[in-house]
């Protein structure tokens, strides 16, 4: 699966989907996750672009969170802040 499907950029915070085995995992990441660990700046597009840079750890990352039984939708995603990396 392509890992940069449905990325969206929220101003605090970026949304993406996690690829994984039973099917794609709504998840978001916080700005300040972004800035600290990934180097995204201020600018429009710096979440994008610094997920896009390093989207196979924040996904390997993410899949470490995943709760079985749990479901995650859009209006409940999985969620990665700074103190997850």
């Amino acid at each position: 699966m392509e890992p940069f499907l449905n990325v969206e950029d929220h101003g605090t915070w970026l949304s993406f989907e996690v690829p994984h085995a039973g099917g794609p995992i709504p998840a978001k990441i916080s700005r300040e996750a972004m800035e600290e660990h990934f180097g995204a700046g201020q600018g429009p597009g710096s979440l994008k672009d610094a997920y896009a840079l390093d989207a196979e750890m924040i996904n390997a990352r993410a899949v470490d969170f995943i709760l079985p039984g749990v479901t995650y939708t859009r209006d409940s995603p999985l969620v990665l802040k700074t103190e997850d990396f």
